[in-house]
């Protein structure tokens, strides 16, 4: 700047209103409140304003692409270019050297096209600057076209550079704040879910425990039954330990698989009659729950697959069935099953008269921790194992709400082949 210009007093306010607004810029980077894409867009624009440019837009570096995070055009916020790409904000952040350019039309960049895009730059004049912290580049400051002139000049460039070197470590510091606070809030969300399981579990452990616990007390001296009241109270017993038995197991087996250390028997099994053994032991799990439970064998197929693996999926689908017929949860007291073949596979279909599974989890019902409906007692882990365990075995577990009411959950597995027959 000449001298005789730094003693015009048009140029003093100028010079003041850029300083001032370098410091507004300053102060707003470095509020701990906002988020950082907030700040980045009034930067943007307020560098706008302060170099008379069309358009203004600072790109940010994320992991190997140059991602713009704010813009005059909001239409742009969000797209990326490769870091390695050839475009001028690549070249400008690779090398940390700004490009400024009277005429984009005449320079070696004239060819250059942005990427995803066939046109070359529409831009006639444009200023390119690297951001800098500790020798990295963090990000690219661009500025098109200036308004009322015919290109930006050597002051506008000297104005934007010393923007730019100010702005690049708070915009660094700010962008690392962010993160880490993203960061920080990712964790206290594992956290706090972590603690919620944990609750959920050794709740759902405790249930049935405090109820076998009041059973055996009124089993217990001091208490004239009647057999029959005898015969209901170990029944439920029998039911919370039935309960308590397949939280813990699931739950240790899913750690097991987690770890792929979930040994495996596979032997030959007549599925027909692997499910009639399972509704013996969840007879006294329906007379509490007072639901009627009905088989049907259509075919008597034989798979190669590991017992007690299949039992506990047929345990747990049939378990869940109990739960919601119950007359109790306002179901209609009966869960039917039917074993059938498929081709080359068998099927155990368990038909509850239960409400059926919200429309609005669809696949989401076999997630871990996931229920179909919120239940009181419920760890949200059985569907889960079931379909994992399911296909461990070569199968798997589907689910289709059915029309009269109720749910159908369908286990498949492969039919043993040659090994079933030596």
């Amino acid at each position: 700047m000449k001298p005789e210009d730094q003693r015009d007093p048009a140029w003093l306010l100028k010079e003041n209103q850029r300083l001032a607004a370098i410091v507004q810029l300053g102060n707003l980077l470095a509020d701990p409140v906002l988020e950082l894409d907030h700040k980045l867009q009034h930067c943007t624009l307020e560098l706008a304003r302060l170099a008379a440019a069309e358009s203004a837009s600072i790109m940010l570096v994320e992991g190997r692409e140059l991602v713009v995070r704010a813009a005059t055009n909001q239409r742009i916020v969000g797209l990326a270019n490769p870091l390695e790409g050839d475009t001028i904000s690549g070249q400008v952040a690779r090398s940390g050297q700004p490009v400024y350019l009277t005429d984009v039309a005449q320079s070696a960049f004239a060819q250059v096209r942005r990427e995803g895009d066939r046109s070359t730059y529409r831009t006639k004049s444009l200023i390119s600057l690297p951001l800098m912290a500790d020798g990295k580049p963090v990000g690219v400051l661009n500025l098109s076209d200036k308004a009322g002139a015919p290109s930006f000049d050597q002051d506008d460039l000297a104005l934007a550079q010393s923007i730019a070197s100010q702005l690049s470590r708070l915009i660094n510091f700010s962008a690392l704040h962010s993160r880490l606070g993203a960061a920080y809030q990712d964790l206290s969300r594992a956290q706090r879910a972590k603690d919620d399981l944990m609750f959920m579990i050794f709740h759902d452990m405790k249930a049935p425990v405090t109820g076998v616990k009041e059973v055996l007390k009124l089993l217990g001296p001091g208490h004239d039954l009647t057999p029959e009241e005898r015969v209901q109270y170990l029944a439920l017993a029998e039911s919370d330990l039935e309960l308590l038995w397949r939280r813990i197991t699931n739950l240790l087996d899913l750690n097991r698989m987690d770890a792929d250390q979930l040994p495996l028997n596979p032997t030959p099994l007549n599925l027909a009659a692997l499910v009639r053994e399972s509704l013996g032991r969840l007879a006294a799990v329906a007379r509490v729950r007072e639901v009627e439970l009905e088989l049907q064998a259509d075919a008597q197929p034989e798979v190669l697959a590991d017992e007690d693996l299949v039992e506990r999926i047929v345990v747990n689908l049939v378990f869940n069935a109990l739960k919601f017929s119950s007359p109790e949860e306002g179901g209609g007291g009966l869960v039917s099953l039917t074993v059938s073949l498929d081709g080359q596979r068998a099927l155990v279909a368990v038909n509850d008269s239960g409400p059926g599974v919200e429309q609005e989890l669809g696949e989401d019902i076999f997630a871990r921790y996931t229920q179909g409906r919120v239940t009181q007692g419920s760890s949200g882990l059985g569907l889960y194992f079931s379909r994992r365990a399911a296909r461990l075995l070569g199968g798997d577990v589907v689910y289709e709400n059915l029309e009269p009411g109720g749910c159908r959950f369908t286990l498949s597995l492969p039919l043993c082949q040659e090994a079933c027959a030596l």
